[in-house]
C-alpha cells in the first residue's frame, strides 16, 4: 500500500509540485513512525494518537486517506487492542471516513480489553453522573431528518445504525432541523455504559459515540419526537442553509 506516490512532476505546476513534495515528505515521516510503533506493538495510545493526528493534518479534514491507513494497519493486526478503539474514534473525529467505518469501528470496539472498558465505565460514572438515570443508563439524543428542504433525496442514518449521539437535546434538534427537512425527529436513547465507546462532556456538541444497535449495541429508544416545521428557523436562515447544503454536498 503506497499512498505516498504523487503525480509525475511534469504534469504539475511549480506551486502544485511544492505542495505535492510537502505532503509526500510529511507522509513518509509519519508513516515511518507508525511502522515503528506497529513493529514494537507499542501500547502507548498517546504516541499512536500523535502520529495519526499528524497524518490527518497532512491529508486534510476532507480526505479519507488517514482512515484508509488505519484500516490497513488494523486489518494486518498491527495496532494493539487497547489502542484500536480510541484511535479509530479519533480518526473519525479528525478526518473523513469511508463506508467501511462502522464495521471497522465495531470490530475495534469488540476487541477492546475488558479491563480498559471497565475503567472507562468507572470514569463515566463519575464524569457523566448527571446524565445517568436510576437504572444506570446514559441518556443521549440523536437528530434525524428526511428529504432536506422537502425536495432532496437524502436522509440521515436509520436509528438502529446510528453511532453518533449527544448529551444535549438541543444539539440533536439542531442537527435534525438544520436542512429544513420534510421530516425532522429527535430520539431519546437510554444506553448502558458498556455501549459507550467515547464521550466528551466538554465540547460544544457533547458528543457520545455508541456501538450501533445493528452491530450489537444494547441501547434502546425511550422516545421519538417529531419537530414541527415552525421550529426550524427563519426564511433567511433557510436561504443560508440551502447554500451550505449545496456547498457541503456539491449539489447544484
Amino acid at each position: 500500500m503506497d499512498h505516498t506516490k504523487m503525480p509525475m512532476s511534469e504534469v504539475l505546476t511549480p506551486d502544485e509540485k511544492l505542495v505535492a513534495d510537502f505532503i509526500k515528505t510529511r507522509t513518509k515521516k509519519v508513516l515511518d513512525d507508525i511502522q515503528r510503533l506497529s513493529k514494537e506493538q507499542n501500547a502507548d495510545i498517546s504516541e499512536w494518537a500523535e502520529s495519526f493526528a499528524y497524518l490527518a493534518r497532512t491529508y486534510g479534514r476532507d480526505s479519507d486517506e488517514t482512515f484508509k491507513w488505519f484500516k490497513y494497519y488494523f486489518r494486518e493486526g498491527m495496532i494493539p487492542a487497547n489502542v484500536a478503539l480510541p484511535l479509530v474514534v479519533q480518526v473519525y473525529l479528525d478526518s473523513s471516513v469511508d463506508g467501511g467505518f462502522v464495521n471497522t469501528f465495531a470490530k475495534a470496539f469488540k476487541q477492546e480489553p475488558e479491563d480498559v472498558r471497565n475503567q472507562r465505565i468507572e470514569d463515566m460514572k463519575q464524569e457523566l453522573a448527571e446524565y445517568i438515570d436510576s437504572d444506570g443508563n446514559l441518556t443521549v439524543y440523536r437528530g434525524s431528518f428526511e428529504r432536506p428542504f422537502g425536495r432532496e433525496d437524502d436522509a440521515s442514518r436509520v436509528i438502529e445504525k446510528g453511532f453518533a449521539f449527544s448529551l444535549d437535546r438541543e444539539v440533536a434538534k439542531n442537527y435534525a432541523t438544520c436542512w429544513f427537512p420534510e421530516t425532522a425527529k429527535i430520539y431519546e436513547v437510554k444506553a448502558p455504559l458498556s455501549d459507550v465507546a467515547w464521550y466528551s462532556n466538554y465540547d460544544e456538541e457533547k458528543t457520545v459515540i455508541l456501538l450501533p444497535q445493528n452491530k450489537g449495541g444494547h441501547w434502546t429508544v425511550a422516545s421519538e419526537e417529531v419537530v414541527p416545521p415552525s421550529e426550524y428557523g427563519s426564511d433567511s436562515e433557510k436561504a443560508v442553509a440551502v447554500q451550505a447544503y449545496a456547498s457541503t454536498f456539491k449539489r447544484k
